[in-house]
């Protein structure tokens, strides 16, 4: 199983680490990508999105170790499984921070941009 992770993703973990209070961030995310590697795709399903045929995406919740609280008070993580060796890390965000929730539409346009032929 490949894990790519997005440029947007890469962005929100830069952000909690520059935070100074994540800096536990990449372990965290590190037990949701050894499940996926072996695959098992942890978390809920999105449903009711725009997606193409035979793909899918899912929000699975995080363990925040560095605040040293529990996944429901943790990070949200959101992966787009588009073929079956191929997962894209789309998103992460701590619950706390409500402007950084990523909506059903943006979940769609992160994974819309990666869908498109690349520019030559």
């Amino acid at each position: 199983m490949q894990i790519i992770p997005t440029k947007k993703f890469n962005d929100d973990v830069e952000f909690y680490i520059r935070k100074k209070k994540f800096l536990k961030i990449h372990a965290d995310i590190k037990t949701v990508t050894d499940e996926l590697e072996k695959g098992n795709f942890v978390g809920d399903r999105l449903e009711g999105l725009d997606l193409p045929e035979n793909t899918a995406a899912y929000k699975v919740l995080v363990a925040n170790s560095s605040a040293n609280v529990g996944k429901s008070h943790g990070f949200r993580l959101i992966y787009y499984l588009a073929i079956a060796d191929e997962i894209y890390l789309l998103a992460i965000y701590s619950k706390k921070d409500d402007i950084r929730v990523v909506s059903d539409k943006r979940i769609e346009q992160l994974i819309e941009i990666l869908l498109r032929p690349e520019e030559e």
